[in-house]
């Protein structure tokens, strides 16, 4: 039998605490050989791209791959994400699930997960570029890991949205979330700034950033896609990403900052090294550092495995007649 979970019931069952906890296992089990992640599969035609992300845990007793086609021009969104969960002791399938609301909460949560290790303890002033499908739970994560945490600068293309996303967020965070129409002046205050945007130009420039600042980078998955200039990824001098090999084949922050000899990729660490204190997460308070986040199977896999668990222990989902 193979439990089919909805979004409903994905949604009724992961908390971003429990989230952040199930990740954070899951890069330690990388660093210590216990899980692999495999680099996203892109096929495409005109009009239309198919996403496919496998990854293997054994100390999950799992293996996953996240399905999803793209069938439309903003490359942020795709149409239908479909997960599904293999057991390793038996070969059997064990879950399929709605996987949209899994994808965008591990996605909060990994940059959670690397701003606990990353970001200076005391940071009290988050810059968020973006308001709206990932940014929410990017500031849900990090407010729960940064409890210094006062204020968020919320920037945006849209006053409407952005006031709309500030006054929906109160109910979930207890901060001063302000729209922020002064992209220089909410970039040079901040002490975290964190970019979950669809653009492919840069967002700002990265002489605005101060001593200290850590960066998390979300939205450029593909390689002709920037949110951060070169001049931010030169001056960081801790630079990781949730998975390198991903990371060189699709960050077009980091290919693009390569490309003009502001970087050189022995630079970047696995977050996975950070997490399992391999490697510092920073030098000093001084230091500027980047997290830069492309999206990892093992990141659904950790999130879908818990979200089996906690639906079979409530008596949620179907549980269909398949092997």
């Amino acid at each position: 039998m193979a439990l089919l979970l909805l979004e409903k019931d994905v949604r009724s069952v992961l908390r971003m605490q429990d989230t952040l906890v199930a990740l954070e296992d899951a890069f330690r089990s990388v660093a210590r050989g216990e899980a692999v992640n495999v680099p996203r599969y892109r096929g495409s035609m005109p009009g239309v791209t198919l996403n496919l992300m496998p990854a293997i845990s054994r100390q999950l007793d799992a293996a996953g791959t996240k399905v999803y086609p793209i069938l439309r021009s903003d490359v942020t969104v795709g149409s239908s994400f479909t997960f599904l969960i293999y057991k390793l002791s038996t070969g059997a399938l064990d879950a399929i699930m709605e996987a949209s609301f899994l994808g965008q909460l591990r996605t909060g949560a990994a940059s959670g997960v690397a701003s606990k290790y990353m970001a200076r303890k005391d940071s009290r002033v988050m810059t968020l570029f973006g308001a709206g499908y990932q940014a929410a739970t990017q500031l849900e994560a990090i407010a729960a890991v940064l409890p210094k945490l006062e204020r968020v600068n919320v920037v945006g293309r849209s006053p409407e949205r952005m006031q709309r996303f500030c006054h929906d967020m109160k109910a979930l965070v207890k901060l001063d979330l302000v729209p922020a129409p002064d992209a220089r002046k909410a970039v040079e205050e901040a002490d975290i700034v964190t970019t979950a945007t669809g653009t492919r130009t840069p967002l700002f420039d990265g002489n605005w950033l101060r001593a200290g600042t850590h960066v998390n980078a979300i939205g450029s998955n593909f390689a002709d896609k920037q949110e951060i200039d070169a001049t931010a990824v030169r001056r960081a001098g801790r630079i990781v990403a949730d998975d390198v090999p991903v990371a060189r084949i699709e960050s077009g922050d980091l290919i693009a900052a390569a490309a003009q000899g502001a970087l050189d990729w022995a630079r970047v660490l696995p977050l996975s090294d950070i997490v399992d204190a391999r490697a510092p997460g920073r030098a000093s308070n001084d230091e500027i550092t980047l997290f830069e986040s492309q999206g990892m199977a093992l990141e659904d896999l950790a999130a879908g495995c818990l979200a089996v668990k906690l639906a079979r222990e409530r008596g949620l989902g179907t549980e269909i007649p398949i092997r």
